[in-house]
């Protein structure tokens, strides 16, 4: 009886029928989003060579004697899906999305707005939302998917990399742009890359071109406003100074000056805090941003003796009175030049008084210019070096 139960269990099981070999993908780790001449949508795919991954050790990028650990492929269409299976045509295996690290929007394409385009990202299964996402600043995301990086057989994770390494915590995933745009008073944020590893005398406001420049950097954060067009950018400086508002900031270095001393003082900062507090009045709001943090000395080349306390006490507060005044001009400068909430004021409000945002929501955006906005900075010196005054003051 035992054996005809598992005769009969065999016809009723079911097997791997659409199932797919590996030699049959075309393993995709970037996708590019571009805006085409004609105003139709260009996608670019870089797929990854497997038999050149880890094959020398020559150039780094081009996988020694091999070539390149990578090629691009596009195709162009009224819009997305039609542009995918023209670009499909031109392949000899199916793309396999599930190994994709990065979306990539050129700028021409955000400044026209991504909006309609990110419908299909929302609806197909196989698209991980948790994806990270970046502008190219300057360019287009098919030249990025080109370019080539010294250190990484493929571009696509040198830019994940980089990222991280100017202190941010890994919040720029595709999810968290579409929350952001779904928020009420939020405006989203997106990473931004420029071509060329120098930033440019005018503060890295203007990307440079894949064909005169090596590599690629982070350019800061591009914003977004509620219809999803890129309406300008953010240095790195005041990049951070916004992931820090908004509890998104890792570590962050401040170098600043001590009264009646030469030269600089440089403090490395960890343990990053931020608390965003409204204050609810009659006609106005206003916002108290308090930061904390603590950290310790990395380069003196003042005449300051930092083993002793005051000396320690009187650096503390230098040191918070310039990030207070860094901080204050970035937040002043967005509410001018962009009138968009990027420091997520809204979400405080609405959970201090949830009435007094229903009546303000609706004009959001004209309200956040005015909002006034104090900030106040808690941070502590734990340790000062090996060294209590500089070694150059030394006798």
């Amino acid at each position: 009886m035992m054996f005809f139960i598992f005769v009969l269990s065999m016809f009723l099981l079911t097997g791997c029928w659409d199932s797919m070999e590996l030699n049959d993908r075309a393993i995709e780790l970037a996708w590019g989003i571009d805006k085409d001449k004609n105003g139709s949508i260009k996608i670019s795919t870089q797929v990854i060579i497997p038999s050149n991954i880890g094959g020398g050790e020559g150039n780094g990028v081009s996988g020694g004697s091999k070539g390149k650990s990578f090629f691009v492929e596009t195709g162009i269409g009224k819009d997305t899906l039609e542009a995918v299976d023209k670009m499909q045509t031109k392949l000899s295996r199916q793309i396999f999305r599930g190994q994709r690290r990065i979306i990539l929007i050129g700028e021409s394409m955000g400044r026209k707005g991504i909006k309609d385009i990110l419908d299909t990202y929302t609806r197909d299964p196989s698209i991980n939302l948790l994806t990270d996402i970046f502008i190219v600043k300057g360019g287009t995301a098919q030249d990025f998917l080109k370019t080539t990086y010294p250190l990484e057989n493929i571009p696509a994770i040198g830019a994940i990399k980089e990222y991280n390494q100017i202190g941010s915590q890994k919040t720029v995933s595709f999810l968290n742009f579409l929350l952001a745009a779904n928020s009420e008073g939020n405006c989203p944020i997106m990473p931004s890359i420029v071509f060329g590893s120098t930033p440019s005398s005018t503060g890295g406001t203007s990307g440079g071109k894949p064909s005169d420049s090596n590599g690629f950097r982070i350019g800061g954060i591009g914003i977004f406003n509620k219809n999803l067009k890129l309406i300008g950018f953010l240095n790195v400086k005041d990049s951070k100074t916004l992931r820090w508002v908004t509890g998104k900031l890792k570590n962050i270095a401040i170098t600043s000056r001590v009264p009646n001393e030469k030269g600089y003082l440089s403090l490395d900062v960890n343990k990053l805090e931020s608390k965003i507090q409204p204050v609810m009045q009659r006609q106005k709001i206003k916002i108290l941003v308090t930061l904390s943090g603590q950290g310790a000395i990395r380069e003196n080349n003042t005449g300051i003796d930092l083993t002793e306390f005051k000396n320690i006490a009187i650096v503390q507060k230098v040191i918070n009175r310039e990030v207070e005044k860094n901080v204050l001009k970035t937040i002043t400068k967005i509410q001018k030049n962009y009138g968009k909430d990027v420091f997520e004021f809204s979400d405080a409000i609405q959970r201090k008084d949830l009435n007094r945002w229903k009546s303000l929501k609706k004009n959001w955006d004209n309200e956040f210019p005015k909002v006034e906005v104090s900030v106040k900075a808690n941070l502590t010196i734990r340790r000062i070096g090996v060294t209590g005054r500089s070694l150059v003051e030394l006798k």
